[in-house]
């Protein structure tokens, strides 16, 4: 990323779903500048009413600054032209339908669009960043950023490297999702279901098999 500090920084998010609008609203609450970026403008109403509803809840609940998160909000657009959105970011949040060739597309526009030194991160919590970040004209610069919903509550993030992913991309990213107000854990490698997914499984599979043994009944293990 550039010299430019967290509040006041560029985030293009592309995917104006309820992930992409949870995650604008937490670059808003930090200050940031964020640019909503999808191929149609459909969702932006409701994407921005609940982009700012999530920088305030950040607001009330004492987990965001008022005054920064009100310059984030007022700096809040939403675009589906590709040179605006993409044009000048410090990072690009992709959260667009999981769909390996569709991520990568916009990996692709990100990569020719935004500066060189931008970082560019998938919000994918079931394809490989390996598999995204071939289409990208950078892919040193490419990681994984995936969040547990809803992204400006939940305050985990996990980071993850692709096998082209340089690493000083991955302690810039931290930083920046540390200033975004995240509690980031960085993983060495891309794994399938990074840490907590793989976590929550065995607990499931576990619980699943006392029952199933009769060991306990469904309500004893709840």
């Amino acid at each position: 990323m550039s010299t430019r500090p967290a509040d006041g920084a560029v985030v293009c998010v592309a995917g104006a779903g309820l992930t992409g609008a949870s995650w604008a609203g937490l670059f808003a609450a930090a200050g940031m500048r964020v640019r909503l970026f999808d191929v149609v403008a459909t969702p932006f109403e409701h994407a921005r009413r609940y982009a700012e509803e999530a920088a305030r809840f950040l607001v009330a609940h004492h987990l965001a600054d008022q005054e920064r998160a009100a310059r984030g909000i007022a700096a809040l657009t939403a675009t589906t032209d590709p040179h605006a959105a993409f044009g000048g970011a410090d990072v690009v949040q992709e959260c667009v339908r999981e769909d390996l060739a569709t991520k990568q597309e916009v990996f692709a526009l990100a990569g020719r669009l935004t500066p060189p030194e931008a970082l560019l991160a998938t919000s994918s919590s079931g394809l490989s960043i390996s598999a995204i970040q071939v289409a990208s004209q950078h892919p040193q610069r490419c990681l994984a950023a995936h969040p547990y919903n809803p992204p400006h509550v939940v305050p985990l993030v996990e980071l993850a490297p692709g096998e082209q992913t340089s690493p000083e991309t991955m302690e810039r990213a931290r930083a920046f999702y540390l200033a975004a107000g995240k509690e980031p854990v960085v993983l060495a490698q891309d794994v399938p279901g990074y840490i907590a997914n793989r976590l929550s499984a065995a607990l499931w599979r576990e619980a699943i098999d006392l029952v199933r043994r009769g060991i306990a009944s469904v309500e004893d293990v709840d």
